[in-house]
């Protein structure tokens, strides 16, 4: 386990990124205090344990997709895993949580149009085997995407400092 001056430094290099992801390793060095030999390793090292990712995010109504969806979906009993495998393979389907609640899974769909979600709704997750409820919400509006917390904090700090990050099953490549 990273000390916690390790995870400190480590923090500071993704706070750094956040703000501007395209800086180099010369320039993310001079301002976090590290060498830049240093600074590669830890990024590649944070990037091979799935603590860091980069990826180009576009807009998905640019992308030709300005319909966004949430389906709520209740499975039949001994079905969840093997719906959430199947959603995930979908195209239009970006993200597939498996939650508590009434419900047991949501998944996020972009489309076309709100009749190509009607389309996917009523005749490809309607008729999944194990889908015993769904809804579907439409958004209207994003407020904040799941990206953008991270901007927040790399301005504002890390008020919860005390955090195991070792220990948070919503870190990418814990064991949950």
């Amino acid at each position: 386990m990273a000390s916690k001056s390790s995870i400190e430094k480590n923090r500071s290099i993704i706070r750094e990124l956040v703000q501007d992801p395209r800086q180099t390793n010369v320039a993310l060095a001079a301002k976090v205090g590290l060498s830049e030999g240093s600074v590669r390793r830890r990024v590649e090292r944070l990037v091979t344990e799935g603590q860091l990712q980069f990826a180009a995010i576009p807009s998905a109504a640019f992308m030709g997709r300005p319909v966004h969806t949430l389906f709520e979906i209740q499975s039949a009993p001994g079905a969840t895993e093997r719906l959430i495998d199947k959603l995930a393979g979908m195209p239009e389907i970006a993200y597939v949580y498996h939650v508590t609640g009434q419900f047991d899974i949501i998944a996020v769909g972009y489309f076309a149009s709100s009749n190509a979600m009607r389309r996917f709704w009523t005749e490809r997750l309607g008729n999944l085997d194990g889908v015993m409820e769904s809804r579907s919400v439409m958004v209207l509006r994003v407020a904040k995407r799941a990206h953008e917390w991270a901007r927040d904090i790399a301005v504002t700090g890390d008020e919860e400092a005390g955090w195991d990050a070792e220990a948070d099953p919503g870190t990418p490549g814990a064991d949950t």
